[in-house]
């Protein structure tokens, strides 16, 4: 009876590695929600500026505000992808497993599609309704976990549903304070307490 549980649970992680994504690192986690925190509190400190010197009228692409935030942002995004590159090829060398394959292509496009759309949706927004950026961001990146959560670990989708509801509730705002809050919790704390719940569950 023993020997046929160890044999179910064999054929079961086999099936598992067969068709999902399972070399996540928590650390990643850790690392993206600590340079999201970074970021924001940058943004508020130059924001709060700006807006105090009231320098800010009327935003546009070649405003130097609107350049920091980018470079602020893109930095960020820089920073999360190759720690989280970093950490995932470490996990995936400890469990012996291929980085690359069907399962992680599906991973990445599954989530490619959504956030391309709402990188696309936020540029329209820029030039009609910039103050639900942040909103949007958050929502299509909830959208983005939530399709790939089916290719990795369940609890994904969790993150995903407080990315998304984070994003709504930022949306009936309209204020730059509470829109930076939402975002600061939503990119930086929920990944903080997702990495650590991962790096617990899986150890790494």
């Amino acid at each position: 009876m023993k020997q046929h549980l160890e044999d179910l649970s064999e054929i079961r992680s086999l099936m598992e590695r067969s068709s999902k994504f399972i070399s996540l690192s928590g650390l990643s986690g850790i690392f993206a929600g600590s340079f999201a925190l970074i970021g924001a509190y940058l943004a508020y400190v130059k924001l709060g500026a700006e807006f105090q010197n009231s320098t800010v009228q009327y935003l546009t692409i070649n405003s130097p505000i609107v350049k920091f935030l980018a470079i602020d942002a893109a930095l960020v995004l820089i920073l999360s992808l190759l720690f989280a590159i970093y950490f995932t090829a470490r996990q995936t060398k400890k469990k012996g497993l291929k980085i690359w394959d069907k399962t992680s292509k599906r991973l990445l496009l599954s989530m490619m599609i959504p956030l391309i759309t709402g990188g696309l949706f936020c540029l329209i927004l820029f030039q009609h309704a910039p103050q639900l950026i942040d909103s949007a961001t958050l929502v299509f990146y909830g959208l983005a976990l939530l399709n790939a959560s089916k290719y990795t670990f369940d609890n994904v989708k969790y993150l995903a549903f407080a990315e998304i509801a984070l994003g709504l509730l930022c949306g009936m705002v309209n204020d730059w304070h509470l829109g930076l809050l939402f975002w600061a919790i939503g990119f930086g704390v929920c990944h903080i307490i997702y990495g650590i719940v991962m790096y617990r569950e899986h150890k790494g």
